[in-house]
């Protein structure tokens, strides 16, 4: 007894701490997100502007004058040039530090599930229609296996699309050089299912035991949240993640989701004696 107690005592302590530092993490990426868009806005200011002075130098040199844009102004030129080039790398890492902040939110602070009824096909369609640009940027070949009739599930179909996004782009992204996507949907008798696999470089052994940690990245500029939040989106719906991977071959992720929503068990009432 006075084991279990204890035991409870550091859970309770732990849950405790954990709670304080996700509302200071909440908080100080929420003051964050602030001047990100303070930024955001004045570098579009910058880059308006920019566009003018490019105007102005060509209209300079189409106004009857012999001498073109380099000619008159070279220093000028190469000043606009250089400050073209270093906005768009300023612009690159602000949307990747705004997409940080933005997972980093919806990891720790989840949106309610807003339940309808809805088949992984249908998911499954929007997400590609929102990926088809940069999958075919890519030279990523998809392969789509979805079963034909498909009994309708309550869930989310929002977070599903967003777990399925993020899924996505790991596979893209494991596949450097082109490459298969393959997405099959299917079902038993209690629950449906949908998958993601690639033919990437698999995810070795060690490394499979870990890829669900919080900020657990394998990738130089990823943020270690993207399988944090699939499976807690999959999770919320009661369901579960599967997961097999062969190096050099791919990788395959399964998520599987009850027909049913799970509804509290009550007591019976006792019978007359």
């Amino acid at each position: 007894d006075a084991t279990e107690a204890r035991q409870k005592t550091f859970e309770a302590i732990e849950s405790e701490r954990v709670q304080a530092l996700t509302l200071l993490a909440a908080s100080v990426a929420h003051e964050i997100g602030n001047p990100l868009n303070a930024l955001h806005i004045h570098l579009q200011l910058m880059e308006r502007e920019l566009k003018k002075l490019k105007g102005d130098e060509w209209r300079a040199a189409g106004e009857g004058k012999s001498t073109s844009p380099v000619a008159r102004h070279p220093a000028q030129r190469e000043a606009v040039r250089k400050l073209d080039q270093y906005l768009t790398v300023a612009k690159g890492e602000i949307n990747r530090l705004d997409y940080i902040v933005t997972q980093f939110l919806q990891a720790i602070r989840p949106a309610p599930l807003q339940i309808k009824l809805a088949t992984l096909n249908e998911v499954v369609d929007k997400t590609l229609t929102l990926l088809l640009p940069e999958l075919e940027n890519r030279g990523i070949t998809v392969k789509q296996k979805l079963a034909r009739q498909l009994v309708a599930t309550p869930v989310d179909p929002t977070q599903l699309q967003q777990a399925l996004v993020n899924l996505l782009k790991n596979a893209m992204q494991a596949m450097t050089k082109g490459g298969t996507l393959t997405l099959q949907t299917g079902e038993t008798g209690e629950a449906v299912w949908v998958s993601v696999a690639d033919t990437g470089g698999g995810i070795p052994q060690e490394q499979i035991n870990r890829i669900f940690e919080p900020f657990y990245t394998t990738k130089k500029k990823g943020t270690g949240l993207g399988l944090m939040i699939v499976q807690r989106i999959v999770r919320a719906h009661g369901g579960r993640i599967e997961l097999e991977s062969h190096v050099g071959r791919g990788t395959t992720f399964r998520l599987w989701f009850p027909l049913h929503e799970k509804k509290p068990r009550l007591l019976e009432a006792p019978g007359p004696d």
